[in-house]
């Protein structure tokens, strides 16, 4: 009878011990769930627009990527129906522009129009309009002419140094999405300025885009806008 009466305890023992394993293994999940440190990965699953409060600072280079120049699109904002088609975002209360998104077609190539000079966006003023001024501004087009962006639409301009305008908008997603769309690829596409608190010219443009029937054009990159003394 001893004999059992201490093998009962020892069963009693192991399931009490298995029991507190089991609750600090809860307890450790539940932490790592809530715990802003943990080092799990983050997965993103919604597309995110840069904020002027995360965006990057100007160190002389005139773009940068962002996410290691992969875009963030989720799948619906990805589908195609077929048709090319264009969104320009509100005015904000300051007349700033806010974002422009787009399916960019092939039959959209060269639809666009040039800027009109009667439109003044934001922060705009008379400048010299000579290659030796670097604070030369330009009415930028968030969605460029040569992809089907409108010059006659004041969402979609918007005040920019002539070398943010170009080259560097142009040869960082003007010219691989145009070049895309003329092999017959269609192109998802978004520029979004970033404004400083209520500063009239953007510090920058954050841009995004992704061919939706293959694989030749994915980025993400920000363009800062800022004078430079040389354009190349």
């Amino acid at each position: 009878m001893a004999k059992r009466k201490t093998s009962g305890k020892h069963k009693l023992l192991r399931l009490l011990l298995l029991f507190a394993c089991f609750l600090i293994l809860t307890w450790i999940e539940i932490q790592e769930d809530v715990n802003p440190t943990s080092n799990q990965d983050v997965t993103i699953t919604t597309s995110v627009i840069l904020s002027t409060d995360d965006a990057p600072q100007y160190t002389g280079t005139d773009t940068i990527e962002i996410n290691g120049g992969k875009s963030t699109f989720d799948d619906s904002e990805l589908h195609f129906d077929e048709e090319g088609w264009i969104s320009y975002g509100d005015l904000d209360e300051l007349n700033r522009v806010t974002t422009v998104n787009a399916m960019i077609t092939l039959e959209m190539y060269q639809t666009g129009t040039d800027a009109n000079s009667s439109i003044l966006p934001t922060g705009w003023s008379k400048s010299n309009q000579n290659d030796s001024n670097p604070k030369q501004l330009n009415r930028g087009h968030l969605l460029a002419d040569v992809l089907g962006g409108s010059g006659e639409d004041w969402r979609n301009l918007v005040t920019l140094y002539r070398n943010a305008n170009y080259p560097a908008m142009y040869f960082a997603s003007e010219f691989i999405v145009s070049e895309a769309i003329q092999a017959g690829t269609t192109v998802r596409y978004r520029v979004t300025p970033l404004f400083q608190d209520d500063e009239l010219i953007c510090e920058g443009l954050h841009i995004m885009a992704k061919s939706v029937n293959d694989d030749s054009v994915d980025l993400n990159v920000y363009v800062f806008n800022e004078p430079k003394d040389a354009v190349d």
